[in-house]
């Protein structure tokens, strides 16, 4: 019996098993096991209950970040240690304080105007005369990191310097979602570190002035009030930590929201009309029901019983964010994307608790105006019947691809 045919119902079935699989009816099926189960396959815990997520990453003096024990050779592969993802303890509270600033609410109407609609419309702009597009590598992959790169000074129109980019980062998010594991994914992690940083440093080190009002600048010109005094290093890494955060998770966010409204007529016609309470409320469904980041990790700083399981110290926990957010025990009618559903953000999409994702107000942004751009330059965008049909693939990271579509 190869691994893709072990029932979930098994002691020995495991995670691995899903890649480019719809996960859902394999989540229903492992729930029946209990909140929390051993899976072998990923040497770890899978918490696939919503109250138990949010106990575990509320809880920072009992289950740490995995990066809290991995080796500077390794934290070097991710950005390095001022990035807000890997700091712990005080270091992340007053990071934290400035990545609020740069990413907060207040931030984001001058956001939209000088970055984020001037990315989009670009984008668009180059597909809108064919009358059919793939709105996965033409629109959506594309989106958050030229948005990203717009705000932090960096070529955002040039195609190889994006390319490059966005193959680096892909190198580095699935060596994370695999829990910092495996030596071929290492090893590409590593070299694809080494990449972005040779590309990145020289920016980093003509914008030491602060004089300017790019990201890079303001990082170097507010750290020192907010986090502590910042040499070319940290300056690098939080860059770096800003731009992997925003430019992978939020184009499957994205692509995850477009799929909804093209592949339901009802929902886009709620959509349509209304352009602020339906299409909100689509985003947040979007997040909730297929997510982006489909799980995050935790270590039992101790032996802990939850979940009717007894966690020894130092195993590792997969919160299984993509289950969680489709608990019955949480959610009326999981698996159904309702617009009127109530507190509709109550969702593990963006994390909870302390490491609650500073710039999801900048996703959010990103996700709804795009949305909003293609509803009034397309009208009659719809899914081209006569190409392959959307599938919901990826692994750690997932996706409706490919979205091809005619308008």
């Amino acid at each position: 019996m190869n691994a893709s045919s072990i029932p979930p119902s098994s002691s020995q079935w495991s995670m691995l098993s899903l890649a480019n699989v719809d996960p859902f009816p394999s989540y229903d099926e492992l729930r029946k096991r209990g909140p929390i189960v051993w899976d072998p396959g990923m040497n770890c815990w899978l918490s696939l209950s919503y109250d138990t997520c949010k106990v575990i990453e509320s809880d920072e003096s009992t289950y740490r970040i995995v990066p809290a024990d991995l080796p500077e050779w390794m934290i070097a592969i991710r950005g390095g240690k001022a990035g807000l993802s890997t700091q712990i303890g005080e270091g992340h509270a007053r990071m934290r304080r400035l990545y609020l600033k740069l990413f907060g609410a207040a931030a984001m109407p001058q956001y939209r105007n000088e970055h984020v609609l001037p990315v989009i419309n670009y984008n668009i702009d180059r597909f809108a005369h064919q009358g059919r597009a793939e709105l996965f590598s033409q629109l959506a992959e594309l989106i958050p990191i030229r948005v990203i790169f717009s705000l932090c000074g960096l070529p955002w129109k040039d195609d190889d310097f994006v390319e490059r980019m966005l193959e680096t980062n892909k190198d580095i998010i699935a060596w994370i979602g695999m829990a910092h594991s495996g030596d071929e994914l290492t090893r590409k992690a590593k070299l694809s570190s080494d990449e972005t940083n040779k590309i990145l440093l020289p920016y980093v080190l003509e914008r030491r002035g602060g004089r300017g009002s790019d990201l890079i600048s303001q990082i170097w010109a507010r750290a020192p009030d907010d986090y502590g005094e910042v040499g070319p290093d940290e300056v690098l890494a939080i860059t770096r930590d800003a731009i992997g955060a925003a430019g992978h998770t939020t184009m499957h966010g994205l692509t995850n929201s477009i799929y909804l409204f093209l592949s339901d007529p009802a929902l886009r016609e709620a959509v349509t009309r209304d352009q602020e309470g339906a299409l909100n409320a689509l985003v947040e469904e979007a997040l909730r029901t297929l997510g982006s980041p489909q799980w995050r990790f935790r270590k039992a700083n101790r032996e802990v019983s939850l979940g009717g399981v007894t966690i020894k110290k130092d195993d590792l926990i997969c919160l299984l964010h993509a289950a969680a957010n489709r608990d019955p025990e949480h959610y009326t009618c999981p698996h159904a994307v309702d617009l009127k559903r109530k507190r509709v953000n109550d969702h593990l999409a963006f994390n909870v608790g302390p490491r609650l994702c500073a710039g999801m107000p900048l996703a959010r942004l990103e996700i709804r105006e795009c949305l909003k751009v293609l509803i009034s330059r397309f009208p009659n965008l719809r899914l081209d019947p006569s190409k392959e049909s959307p599938r919901f693939v990826g692994f750690s990271h997932r996706s409706f691809s490919p979205l091809h579509v005619l308008f």
